[in-house]
């Protein structure tokens, strides 16, 4: 009985752990799909970026800015905190 309840405890923990990823300094947690900074409040209405992930206009801000490169390799769906701006990738 004991191990069958470490087993899901175990199995929580691993779950809990594929939904945090950690790039450079900033943590990101997979809420509904979308790998999200730590550091974004909604309410905190900071100006924001929307790109279509692999677009014209997202390959332009990474030239621009490749710091953002490490962010959105995450994923098709992310949102990222970055100098004030909110950065926000949407699924094509």
């Amino acid at each position: 009985m004991q191990r069958d309840q470490q087993e899901r405890l175990q199995l929580k923990e691993d779950v809990r752990t594929d939904a945090v990823r950690r790039v450079e300094a900033k943590t990101f947690y997979l809420v509904d799909g979308v790998w999200t900074d730590s550091e974004f409040k909604a309410e905190s209405k900071l100006p924001e970026t929307v790109l279509v992930f692999a677009s014209d206009e997202y390959f332009a801000l990474l030239k621009q800015n490749p710091k953002l490169g490490s962010y959105f390799s995450l994923g098709e769906r992310v949102v990222v905190v970055l100098d004030g701006r909110v950065y926000r990738v949407n699924a094509k």
